[in-house]
């Protein structure tokens, strides 16, 4: 009986982009900071394809088995929205990369909004 390469096992599995974004939403969404994960703008590819559950919020592109992930945020007020973005960026590359094997090059992390908890006088 012949031994089968031990990566032979993954070149064949297929992890949907729906499972990278869930993945990505519950990384990001454990950082100190972040309020809310929030859906993703219209825009034309939007238009023609109907995106349900997490790819509502993160749009995940793929080129040569390297992903990029766009992640739409809201931060808390009072902090700061380049650390929290940093921080965002390198817990969501951790996570998919850790839990899937993929290989992330990039996570666009961008702030919707920022939340407002009192009137500031």
């Amino acid at each position: 009986m012949e031994k089968q390469p031990a990566n032979s096992v993954a070149s064949q599995l297929v992890i949907s982009d729906d499972v990278i974004a869930s993945v990505a939403m519950n990384a990001a969404k454990d950082i100190n900071g972040v309020g809310k994960i929030v859906q993703r703008p219209k825009d034309i590819r939007s238009v023609v394809e109907i995106f349900e559950g997490a790819l509502k919020y993160v749009e995940v592109s793929s080129k040569e088995k390297t992903y990029t992930l766009k992640i739409h945020i809201t931060i808390k007020d009072g902090e700061k929205i380049p650390l929290v973005a940093a921080e965002v960026q390198k817990a969501v590359k951790n996570a998919v990369q850790g839990m899937t094997g993929c290989v992330v090059s990039k996570v666009n992390v961008c702030v919707a909004n920022v939340e407002i908890t009192e009137k500031r006088t």
